[in-house]
């Protein structure tokens, strides 16, 4: 099991207090070790897009943490996955060694899944519905076609990274432009649906014709798709270490859109995802410095952070409670030790520090 489908955060409305992750959950190696074990080597991961691998023998590489693979399309136009090096140059869809687990969706994105196991937690599981949203219906998809990657690498946990995109509060200090072009903040609201959270942010007509109707959706643990009518993007945080991080953005361009349309609403994402980077770094500082006081988090205006830490509470939980069970470390990408002691006074403790939510309507 990957975690339950069901996880917990605030009912609408309701005013219980729900305290966030304490600091120790950003910076603790102990805790980095089990979300590996817990999360990213266990669980669907959004990856890319079929439209990245147009033809036969295309490949792209990817990495999620310390494993190195590459998505291709082979020879009979199947969307395929496998192991490789970190400096892979050249690969030949022939010999992909091993295989690593796909999903495409109906929209055409790709997921991978780095668990060993030949029967891995199913996709529908996580994620039924994410794919079938009606307001997807309104955007044609077979009108994009890939258009630039580019990234941004700081010092700081994934988390915050997390909690940063699935949480407005500070949308009016920190986002220019979103209090402009983008989203009517007055009535931004988040909804969750398993391990997906679709954000909505009620445009003006006026919005709408300049083609800004975006319909963001964020898919647990990592991942989120905004998509326009002239653009989709698909960001991705990828940990590197327990304190440094990768932010990934593939860019996808509506193939009637004109440049200054294009421009418009791609050079925006990439001025608020750098804004939201620099919030991160000022965070992970304050967590390291031990200035950092877990306090409540807003049950309306900061529901989206209370979902995404919920879920990384409950799957870490939940897979500790499974090496206890066996008397060692559970690790889904094939290794297997001894559970060491330190690991379990160490999430004692810090479990200790993190009050558990209330259920979500």
């Amino acid at each position: 099991m990957a975690c339950s489908t069901k996880t917990k955060g605030v009912k609408d409305g309701s005013r219980h207090a729900v305290k966030a992750l304490p600091a120790s959950w950003y910076i603790s190696q102990d805790m980095f070790e089990l979300e590996k074990r817990s999360i990213f080597y266990k669980r669907w991961l959004l990856t890319t897009h079929n439209y990245r691998v147009p033809e036969n023998g295309n490949w792209q590489k990817y990495q999620m943490i310390d494993y190195h693979f590459v998505v291709y399309r082979d020879n009979e136009g199947q969307i395929k996955a496998a192991h490789s090096t970190k400096d892979v140059e050249e690969f030949d869809v022939t010999k992909p060694g091993s295989p690593v687990h796909v999903h495409v969706d109906s929209r055409g994105f790709i997921w991978t899944n780095l668990d060993k196991s030949e029967t891995p937690v199913a996709w529908l599981d996580h994620f039924e519905g994410a794919d079938t949203q009606e307001r997807l219906d309104q955007y044609a998809w077979e009108s994009y076609s890939y258009d630039h990657t580019w990234e941004m690498e700081g010092t700081y946990n994934w988390k915050l990274l997390g909690d940063n995109y699935n949480e407005c509060y500070h949308c009016r200090v920190a986002h220019p432009d979103l209090n402009s072009d983008l989203v009517d903040i007055n009535t931004y609201k988040v909804v969750p649906h398993n391990s997906s959270l679709l954000h909505y942010g009620s445009p003006t007509p006026e919005m709408i014709a300049k083609g800004l109707l975006i319909s963001p959706t964020y898919f647990f643990p990592n991942a989120s798709v905004n998509v326009a009518r002239n653009f989709f993007m698909m960001q991705r945080f990828i940990p590197v270490t327990r304190e440094r991080s990768i932010m990934r953005y593939e860019v996808y361009r509506n193939k009637d859109a004109s440049e200054a349309d294009f421009r418009q609403v791609s050079d925006m994402y990439k001025r608020v995802m750098t804004e939201d980077k620099f919030l991160a770094l000022g965070a992970q500082e304050n967590m390291k410095r031990g200035v950092y006081i877990s306090g409540e988090l807003h049950s309306e205006f900061e529901k989206g952070a209370v979902w995404f830490q919920n879920n990384v509470r409950q799957c870490v939980k939940e897979h500790f409670e499974l090496e206890q069970a066996a008397g060692r470390q559970i690790w889904p990408i094939g290794q297997s030790a001894a559970v060491p002691q330190p690991l379990e006074a160490a999430f004692q403790r810090l479990e200790v520090d993190s009050t558990p939510a209330v259920a979500v309507a």
